[in-house]
């Protein structure tokens, strides 16, 4: 009994993606903060702080007006498209409390790492040879965690195709990764190793140093528009599947 619950309530939430509308917004976000990343990732910046400033902005800037932009347009298409031909499905309302929980344990998800590496960074010098290798790593990373979160959204929709996606994102971040080992790295000097992180970043580790961020945010927005050009295809490869068993709205007998 419990079974065919969980199972009514998966087909439930599944039903948000039947027509391909949200992978396809989705993953147009994606290919933007993509571009954006790749743009910035080439671009002359006056120093990293400015470099990080200006990404941190434009992702800011999209993410605030895109998240926006594509709720409007989502509601809209459905209301105008999906709901004439297959109804109007209410789910179990989220409340502002499970919201802001949602939101805090992903925050903690997401910033716990990144404290506990720039942390390491500043105690342990030796570490720092990890992170002048980011363009290697990085890709193949995010595309572990990319698979993870699809296959937790699959079993949470019920739906098979996002592992299918996820293993593709995962593929594309090894693929991307390879591509820069096979580029090789910069020689970092040892100073990158040694100098104290208080002090002024030594001159001899601008240049490296510079190489090596660029190619971080050119691996990490290409694994980003790639991440949004698989969403955007199954999408549409959904959409069309969907109209072609709903061609007309539903219209009840008279």
């Amino acid at each position: 009994m419990d079974n065919q619950i969980d199972r009514a309530v998966r087909i439930g939430r599944g039903y948000w993606f039947v027509d391909g509308f949200t992978e396809m917004l989705a993953g147009g976000l994606f290919v933007l903060m993509g571009g954006v990343l790749m743009l910035r990732g080439i671009a002359p910046q006056d120093s990293f702080l400015a470099q990080f400033a200006s990404i941190a902005g434009d992702i800011g800037f999209i993410k605030l007006l895109g998240f926006l932009a594509a709720g409007l347009i989502l509601w809209w298409v459905k209301d105008r498209f999906t709901y004439p031909r297959t109804g109007f499905v209410r789910g179990k309302r989220v409340t502002v409390p499970q919201m802001l929980t949602f939101i805090r344990n992903a925050l903690i998800c997401l910033l716990l790492p990144v404290l506990a590496l720039v942390a390491a960074f500043f105690v342990l010098p030796s570490i720092r040879a990890i992170l002048f290798s980011m363009p290697v790593w990085s890709p193949a990373g995010l595309g572990v965690i990319c698979v993870a979160l699809c296959i937790l959204l699959g079993r949470w929709t019920g739906l098979r195709r996002f592992l299918l996606l996820g293993v593709l994102i995962l593929l594309a971040g090894i693929a991307i990764s390879a591509w820069q080992l096979v580029m090789g790295l910069p020689p970092i000097p040892v100073e990158g190793v040694q100098f104290n992180l208080l002090t002024n970043l030594p001159e001899v580790l601008r240049a490296p140093l510079a190489a090596l961020f660029n190619r971080t945010f050119l691996s990490i927005g290409l694994l980003t528009l790639v991440s949004g050009a698989v969403f955007v295809i199954s999408g549409l490869v959904t959409f069309l599947h969907y109209r072609k068993e709903n061609p007309v709205p539903f219209q009840e007998e008279a």
